[in-house]
Formats: C-alpha cells, structure tokens, sequence
C-alpha cells in the first residue's frame, strides 16, 4: 500500500529541475529549482530546496542562514512553479 502512494509523489519531483548548489558571492550559494508545467507546487519545492541547503551546510559542519528565497506559485500568469534560496553556511 506504501509502495502505491509513493509513486505518485516520485513522479512529481521527477518533473522538478534543479540547479544544485552553485556559489552566488563571497560566502553566499543559491539553489534554483522549478516544477514543470504546473504540477508540482511551490510548497514542495521550496522543502526539497531547503532540504538540499541544510545538507550542503551540514555536510561542512556548518548551520544554514537565509539571505532571500523568491517563491513563483503556477498560475494563470506562469506555466510552472520556481523557488530560489541564497544562504551561507555558518559556524554553529
């Protein structure tokens, strides 16, 4: 029954695109992810980001610290949904 649920759930984060952690500064990093067409919300993939912030942080030892997160629901006006954070990692 598990197994049932959660393939819907992989489908949807496969029509996601991300951009992995790229440097964006001095001390400063940015993840870029958008849903494709429309079917995964603006809500999932600013967890799956912020997910992938906090591993990268954790990773070095390091807690994560928002600087900005622009979040674009889909909607009449944009076909699908995008989500950007930019943080640094710093000393815990």
């Amino acid at each position: 029954m598990k197994r049932m649920l959660l393939l819907p759930v992989i489908f949807l984060l496969g029509c996601a695109t991300h951009s992995g952690v790229i440097p964006d500064g001095k001390d400063s990093y940015i993840i870029i992810l958008s849903g494709d067409g429309g079917y995964v919300s603006a809500g999932a993939l600013k967890i799956d980001a912020y997910k992938e912030a906090n591993a990268y942080c954790k990773k070095r030892n390091k807690q994560l610290e928002t600087i900005s997160e622009n979040i674009i629901q889909a909607g009449l006006l944009s076909k699908s949904s995008e989500v950007d954070i930019r943080f640094r990692c710093i000393s815990i």
